[in-house]
């Protein structure tokens, strides 16, 4: 891939691996990285867009000792309750995606730029990409993945994989799928193979 101003979305459902294959694009192919989680977490800072808005919504127990916005604790909350993760997701997903556009429009002298995001579907935001790839693994190994990386039980684990729509549903928006069940190495295999066809 050479042509500038491409853009492939990269989501799955948590523990998927998509951050794996975003570093991927990144590191060996010189993408332009959005890391949509990252932006989440960012406009819900104290002074930021989204912080008044989540405590009028979810209270002010989600807040740490500093005053700002626990995620574990708003996790907590939404996590297992579709209604509130959607009232969250109505937060966030307005500015996120305008964070989104104005990184994309300083995306300059990339090959290309990645938008890594695990509601890329449900927000919208696949649709501005010109390429999908779905990132996807089997449920006994996303569970250890998120139990490693969060620090969290097994039953937690299955609550928030249970929380989010599943590959089913993803799936079709897809012009790759992303299976990523074994190491770094076949990864990093798929991924060359996929960009070339990009």
């Amino acid at each position: 891939m050479t042509q500038n101003n491409k853009i492939i979305g990269v989501t799955g459902i948590t523990g998927s691996g998509t951050s794996t294959v975003t570093a991927l694009l990144s590191e060996i192919f010189g993408g332009f990285v959005i890391c949509a989680d990252k932006l989440a977490h960012e406009v819900m800072l104290k002074g930021q867009p989204a912080y008044d808005k989540v405590l009028d919504n979810f209270g002010k127990e989600v807040l740490d000792c500093s005053g700002e916005i626990n995620r574990k604790a708003l996790g907590a909350k939404v996590f297992g309750n579709r209604k509130k993760l959607a009232v969250l997701e109505s937060i966030i997903h307005p500015e996120v995606i305008a964070k989104t556009h104005e990184l994309l429009a300083q995306a300059v002298g990339f090959p290309f730029s990645v938008i890594d995001a695990p509601l890329l579907i449900e927000s919208g935001m696949h649709k501005i990409c010109h390429w999908v790839w779905l990132v996807t693994a089997d449920n006994d190994i996303r569970l250890q993945r998120i139990q490693s990386r969060d620090g969290i039980d097994r039953e937690t684990a299955v609550r928030r994989l249970k929380s989010r729509t599943g590959d089913d549903f993803l799936r079709p928006y897809a012009h790759a799928i992303i299976e990523n069940n074994s190491d770094i190495v076949s990864l990093r295999q798929v991924v060359e193979r996929n960009i070339m066809l990009a």
